[in-house]
């Protein structure tokens, strides 16, 4: 039976890169100094900000807010949580319930903002219509561009100095092989571990969880009690991200440090690209932040929404 590496007690996670085990105490303590470490090492927050903290009731998530809750005072900010409901049917209503729960259990406010509400449809109702459209854009691409969108606007409504999203190394590496395949090297450039506000509407981002490798931020999630529904994404299917994920996956079998390598490689060619500056416009349609006259947002509820009603009108 493994060792714990610093008190021999029963070991509770492997840490491949430190060459041996951890206790379940040891393991908690590590991983939450490396959080406040990060967040420490970029600047992320300051005292007296106040953060708005991206829920979507996935173990990362909750773990994020769990760890910001538990260690506020000590950060001395203020707290709140923002959830978006894109409108999944047996998918996002049970994550929410996740939301809820542990968000009252450790005191912070949740902020839910619907795609109905905001947009005038669900992602659902969304991706039936583009179904029809011969599917222009994937579902994952709508998602996450109006969920964007309204993780900023309600961090801004609510006040908050910075938007924290919960980003793990994973989730990181596979990013930066999107943008590689993609050749996308203006995304492969900004997407750091934080964010400076380049438009007044755009709330600054960082990612506390920035060099957590996945499974340790799903031990830790264990080890603290911290359950999230065993739901998965309908649309998941159409992901190339999950194609993606699912490659590394398989090559870190044979070779547990190339995740860490990637991150590695990502970091050097972001700096060699200029650190992710990017001048931002003001959207000609609603006002917020955008790259062009209108924001990416704008544009797909531009498309969407003809065919919504083409859709319901049959």
């Amino acid at each position: 039976m493994p060792k714990c590496m610093l008190c021999s007690s029963k070991a509770a996670v492997k840490i491949p890169y430190l060459g041996g085990h951890l206790c379940s105490t040891h393991f908690s303590q590590y991983f939450e100094r490396r959080f406040l470490q990060t967040l420490e090492r970029f600047g992320m927050v300051r005292e007296g900000e106040k953060v708005a903290v991206a829920v979507s009731g996935g173990k990362d998530s909750l773990t994020l807010l769990y760890l910001f809750s538990k260690y506020r005072r000590v950060l001395g900010v203020e707290l709140v949580a923002v959830a978006i409901d894109e409108g999944i049917g047996g998918y996002r209503e049970r994550k929410l319930m996740a939301a809820r729960r542990y968000a009252g259990e450790w005191g912070v406010e949740l902020v839910i903002k619907s795609f109905k509400e905001a947009f005038g449809f669900t992602l659902d109702e969304a991706v039936e219509a583009l179904m029809r459209g011969g599917l222009r854009y994937k579902p994952c691409t709508v998602c996450g561009v109006l969920r964007r969108y309204l993780l900023n606007r309600a961090a801004l409504e609510l006040g908050a100095d910075k938007l924290a999203t919960a980003h793990n190394m994973d989730d990181e590496a596979q990013a930066f092989l999107m943008n590689m395949v993609q050749a996308s090297f203006r995304a492969l450039s900004r997407e750091g571990p934080v964010s400076g506000r380049v438009h007044e509407k755009l709330v600054p981002r960082i990612k506390p969880l920035y060099f957590a490798p996945e499974r340790e931020v799903a031990a830790y999630a264990l080890i603290q009690g911290i359950e999230s529904p065993p739901v998965e994404c309908p649309y998941i299917a159409y992901s190339t991200r999950h194609i993606i994920r699912r490659w590394l996956n398989r090559v870190e079998l044979g070779d547990r440090s190339v995740k860490y390598r990637v991150l590695a490689l990502k970091e050097l060619l972001r700096g060699a690209l200029g650190g992710g500056v990017e001048e931002f416009k003001t959207c000609k349609v609603c006002g917020m932040p955008s790259s062009g006259d209108v924001c990416k947002a704008c544009s797909l509820v531009a498309y969407v929404r003809p065919l919504l009603t083409t859709l319901f009108n049959e």
